[in-house]
């Protein structure tokens, strides 16, 4: 390019012009020394002050020279004397010279209009009111021009780009700022599917999001970058200048795969074809609480509904493994309940539960784009901070809250929620004195592996036929009980969520079940140790973790210990004729506030209240029977 010719380009070039004087002497008459200056002392001029010093910096197609040490004054505080007008002139050896007369003394000058990429040597005179000249300071400098702005453009980088079947994201990863140019912004414009123009500017960090693009076309974005230039002396010009460049993107086509982000996510969607063309076809997708990016929503341009509470997605759950005593249970791994929220205090969540900038940016897109048009949310279930974030869209009416309160007729929130087999655990795993032998009632057994499936039609105990009376039941199917049979003094089990989970116990303060004894009423009676009513009523005891797996909770342990005296005992009559008895549980203490380490993830369910004597063995043919059904968490007592 002619514009890099030189390296001495970009540094100012300082002329001083000195004032010489000679003496010369020698034998000459004494009166002819003075005949030679006579004519000029007869006719003595004074001339204007000269400008103190000179330097100069450029900018576009201009330069700024000051001219005194003083810096930039008022011309109406400078004082030189005779001098009243300031000159500038440049080019002043060739036939077309440029004379600039400025009608005060300045203490600096812009010269514009400097268009060609060239030295220009400039002479900077005071001027008094008859013409007369001062001794001209001197400078020679390079303007940045247009052949130096074409060099610049070719050293701005291209965006990065995602593209979707009509939709795509351009980002700068790299950032635009260089060794040669400062970045200070961009405006773009371009053309939709539809022929309509669009039109933004950005800040310095430069993303764009565009929709509606023509699948399997070419669309050309206009550029125009904001951006300053660094000289090769490394000090910056004196102008930000815009610089045009076109980016053409040509769009992917509808059969173009693309690889998901959250592939369990969208398969539990009911997505299997990870093509645009499939993409486009969805409307609606489900996302849970627990997700980790937004990024997938970028290849469903058609998506119009986000469900952000996970209901409805089939194995979706983490899941975690108890394992000790040659016995393993597994917990989780089904579908989410609505008695469920994130574990985490919402004050400790960390931004945006871990989603990266760009995944939420993802998600405003959508929504700012008009393609997302309802969002369903829970609040607090995904952090504080991606409250913050939703609560503009909530004032638009894009986002639904679904009320933290609501008690009866939430039609998203039921009265009360029966806890599904997926979340039972045998209690060997905390230790063998929390033995039991232990049956379901289900078609799919529990994940645990000391459990087996019986037959509440056809059910007895130590040879003696049992009658389930199943009409007494909330779920009288008979598909969810539980049998247990005391094979240790302190028989247990438990119902535990995940880590990530907690019990919510602001919605569903209350745990409910029922209990009935299929054995004899004689094994559960005083048997001659000091305490009666053996096995007759239940102890439930909430806590973060069980003892043995303290790793289960960031929250420490937080057991809270019920009163025993607050569980009934099943009486003789209720035995006899095989008599569902319910409980209920008041937990509305335990409020779950951002500052609670109450974190319950565990309710032990201890059918002898550990308060058995030192004699008690388990004997096989009389054995103690319990069944437990209608386990559920409910929103009041009476639910």
């Amino acid at each position: 390019m002619k514009t890099i010719f030189k390296n001495w380009k970009r540094y100012a070039v300082l002329f001083a012009v000195p004032a010489v004087a000679s003496l010369v002497t020698g034998g000459c008459d004494r009166d002819a020394i003075y005949d030679n200056i006579k004519q000029f002392s007869e006719k003595e001029e004074i001339y204007p002050a000269k400008f103190d010093t000179i330097f100069g910096r450029i900018g576009y197609e201009r330069v700024e020279i000051d001219l005194r040490k003083d810096g930039r004054i008022p011309s109406s505080k400078i004082e030189m004397g005779k001098a009243k007008k300031t000159v500038v002139a440049y080019d002043e050896d060739t036939p077309t010279p440029t004379v600039i007369r400025i009608d005060s003394v300045c203490s600096y000058v812009n010269v514009t209009g400097l268009t060609e990429p060239r030295q220009y040597r400039f002479k900077i005179y005071t001027e008094d009111g008859a013409g007369n000249r001062s001794t001209p300071q001197e400078i020679s400098l390079v303007p940045y021009t247009s052949a130096d702005r074409e060099v610049l453009r070719q050293g701005i980088l291209d965006p990065t780009v995602s593209a979707a079947s009509s939709a795509l994201i351009m980002e700068w990863p790299a950032g635009l700022h260089s060794i040669m140019m400062e970045y200070h912004g961009l405006k773009y414009e371009y053309v939709d599917a539809d022929n309509v123009p669009h039109a933004d500017s950005l800040d310095i960090a430069p993303r764009i999001y565009a929709n509606n693009l023509p699948a399997g076309g070419e669309t050309v974005f206009n550029f125009t970058y904001r951006v300053l230039p660094i000289l090769e002396d490394g000090s910056t010009l004196l102008d930000t200048i815009p610089v045009e460049k076109p980016f053409a993107v040509q769009m992917p086509t509808a059969e173009q795969p693309f690889i998901p982000s959250e592939l369990s996510i969208l398969r539990a969607n009911g997505i299997n074809d990870f093509t645009l063309a499939a993409a486009d076809a969805v409307t609606e997708l489900t996302y849970p609480m627990t997700m980790t990016t937004f990024a997938d929503l970028f290849y469903f341009s058609n998506v119009a509904t986000l469900d952000l509470t996970g209901k409805g997605l089939p194995g979706i759950l983490e899941t975690l493994t108890y394992a000790r005593n040659n016995v393993t249970s597994i917990v989780g791994g089904g579908a989410w309940q609505e008695f469920m929220m994130p574990v985490d205090q919402p004050a400790r969540i960390r931004e945006t539960t871990g989603r990266a900038p760009e995944s939420l940016q993802t998600l405003k897109d959508a929504i700012d784009g008009g393609i997302l048009t309802k969002i369903r949310y829970i609040p607090k279930s995904m952090g504080t901070v991606f409250d913050e974030f939703l609560q503009p869209y909530v004032q638009s009416g894009v986002v639904e809250l679904l009320g933290y309160n609501t008690l009866a007729g939430n039609e998203f929130f039921p009265d009360s929620v029966y806890v599904d087999r997926q979340f039972f655990a045998s209690g060997t795993v905390q230790d063998n004195a929390w033995d039991m032998i232990l049956s379901y009632s289900g078609d799919v057994l529990p994940n645990s592996t000391d459990i087996v499936r019986f037959n509440p039609a056809a059910e007895t105990v130590n040879s003696a036929t049992v009658n389930m009376n199943l009409n007494q039941l909330l779920q009288s199917d008979g598909k969810n009980i539980y049998r247990c049979v005391i094979r240790s003094s302190n028989a247990s089990f438990f119902f535990a969520l995940p880590r990530q989970w907690r019990y919510d116990n602001q919605r569903y303060p209350y745990l409910k079940f029922k209990m009935m004894i299929g054995c004899d009423k004689s094994l559960v009676s005083n048997t001659g140790e000091p305490r009666t009513n053996n096995y007759r009523k239940p102890w439930i005891r909430p806590m973060n973790h069980l003892w043995a797996f303290g790793s289960n909770s960031d929250y420490g342990q937080e057991y809270v210990e019920l009163a025993r005296s607050a569980f009934s005992a099943i009486t003789d009559d209720e035995i006899d004729n095989k008599t569902w008895h319910e409980y209920t549980v008041d937990m509305s203490f335990n409020d779950g506030g951002d500052n609670s380490n109450r974190r319950h993830r565990v309710y032990v369910f201890n059918p002898g209240q550990e308060d058995i004597g030192g004699n008690w063995s388990y004997n096989a043919s009389s054995q103690i029977v319990l069944y437990i059904a209608d386990f559920r968490l409910c929103k009041t007592a009476n639910d």
